[in-house]
């Protein structure tokens, strides 16, 4: 159980990483890099709302995953026509 719980964490703290470096990049208008890096992030949200007990905590990360992809579709858009 121990070690669940700190891969569980691990996983929350990687992609709480990720985000604030999505930020800064997606700020900054540098969308070639900040797509990747909301990629990255959903992988380690989806890892983390699937071993999340608390429905609210899991609902919540989820809904913010969902903006995210939101914003990651966006830039992709944008980066495809100037490809």
């Amino acid at each position: 159980m121990l070690i669940v719980c700190a891969m569980y964490r691990s996983f929350r703290e990687q992609a709480i990483e990720y985000v604030k470096q999505v930020a800064q990049e997606d700020s900054a208008g540098n969308y070639a890099k900040a797509f990747p890096l909301y990629m990255n992030s959903f992988e380690y949200f989806k890892t983390y709302a699937k071993y999340e007990n608390n429905y609210k905590i899991r609902e919540a990360v989820m809904q913010k995953v969902n903006e995210h992809l939101r914003r990651a579709e966006e830039i992709r858009a944008v980066r495809d026509e100037f490809v």
